[in-house]
């Protein structure tokens, strides 16, 4: 049904009149803004002093010496004297094998060690005749040669008697000979002897150091092999091992005492091995720290704290007063009781002290806190921060 024009021209005069009505009512005078009040902020003068930082690194405890102990000879294994949890001192017996061979060859080489030594003495003997006898010899031709000259049958002797010498003079060169190498043939059935004595040694493994068994893979019966793993021996004494970086390594010095924790116990340990190499898929060195012999639970995580190097005079302020912001640094420094927004280069950070490389001076009053609601050139009332606080 289409509105009458007395509708229509009343629906146009309700925006008309409530314009009028808005128009009448608009305040006289502009709102004036207010300035906010100074707000009170914590300062505190950046200043140099020296830092000694430190790192915590986590590991384990292991044992300062883990040696699998190995036959060196090959036999049956008569003994098994151990068990694993064992604890052993150095010299000890793990496993026995059966040496009855080993015994027989050292009997042989003493046997022929002994006839080495006859034999030796014996041609120095027969080497004092043969000499003699060459002598008498050489006298023989001699007398035979000043007779020779006078009838036939001494010139007949004198060859006999030179036959003859020759035989002595061969039989005093091989003499001589066998007594030269005698002292060679001595020393080679000796070393002999001394080899064959280690080899029956060698039938009874004993512990090197010691320490505690940790596993042993021979029973008796079994046959043992050269150089087959017999049993594990760990010793008792304890280290801590990590992976560091290369600042940490480079701050340790073998001989120096660290602190190590263990499950709520701390210990003074004493670093004993730095890797200067670090390993290339890393990047990281090995480190051990030997602990006191009161520690004994191998396994165990434990957290060591390291000293890195002393930082001497570097200027610092509280980690709280450096903002993070566009990928920079930034401190509120106050000046004239207005804060500048200063862009900073930052150092090591120690506990809660920031080191600044750059852009801020020794001295310059900054804000400790609450920096994320500050602004460049805000009014703020300074109060400088209580010590301790």
């Amino acid at each position: 049904m289409p509105l009458s024009r007395s509708r229509q021209a009343l629906i146009l005069l309700v925006p008309v009149a409530l314009t009028l009505l808005l128009v009448l009512v608009q305040p006289t005078h502009k709102p004036e803004l207010r300035a906010l009040a100074p707000s009170p902020v914590p300062v505190s003068p950046a200043q140099r002093v020296d830092l000694y930082p430190e790192v915590q690194v986590s590991g384990h405890l292991q044992p300062a010496r883990r040696a699998w102990l190995r036959f060196e000879v090959e036999g049956m294994v008569a003994e098994r004297r151990v068990e694993p949890g064992q604890v052993l001192a150095a010299g000890d017996v793990l496993l026995v094998l059966d040496d009855r061979d080993y015994r027989d060859a050292v009997i042989q080489a003493q046997a022929d060690l002994q006839q080495a030594e006859q034999d030796l003495q014996r041609d120095r003997k027969l080497l004092k005749l043969a000499e003699r006898s060459r002598k008498l010899q050489e006298e023989e031709v001699e007398r035979l040669n000043r007779l020779g000259e006078r009838s036939l049958a001494s010139k007949t002797r004198l060859g006999d008697s030179s036959a003859l010498l020759a035989q002595r003079l061969s039989e005093e060169a091989r003499l001589r000979s066998s007594v030269t190498t005698g002292p060679q043939r001595v020393a080679s059935r000796r070393a002999a002897l001394d080899r064959a004595q280690r080899n029956l040694e060698r039938c009874t493994l004993r512990a090197p150091f010691a320490g505690r068994v940790n596993q042993v893979l021979l029973e008796a019966g079994d046959y043992a092999a050269r150089n087959q793993k017999a049993a594990q021996l760990i010793s008792e004494q304890l280290d801590f091992s990590a992976q560091v970086r290369g600042a940490e390594a480079r701050a340790l010095t073998l001989g120096q005492q660290v602190t190590v924790s263990v499950e709520g116990h701390s210990y003074q340990a004493t670093v004993t091995a730095v890797q200067p190499d670090p390993d290339p898929k890393t990047f990281t060195h090995a480190m051990r720290l030997r602990l006191p012999p009161a520690e004994t639970r191998p396994g165990a995580v434990a957290v060591a704290r390291l000293p890195l190097q002393a930082l001497k005079q570097v200027l610092v302020v509280p980690a709280t007063a450096v903002l993070l912001d566009e990928g920079g640094a930034f401190v509120f420094r106050v000046q004239d009781e207005h804060l500048q927004r200063v862009a900073v280069q930052l150092g090591a950070r120690v506990d809660q002290q920031q080191v600044i490389v750059a852009g801020l001076e020794e001295g310059a009053r900054v804000v400790v806190r609450d920096v994320a609601a500050l602004a460049d050139g805000q009014a703020v009332i300074p109060e400088a921060l209580q010590t301790g606080s």
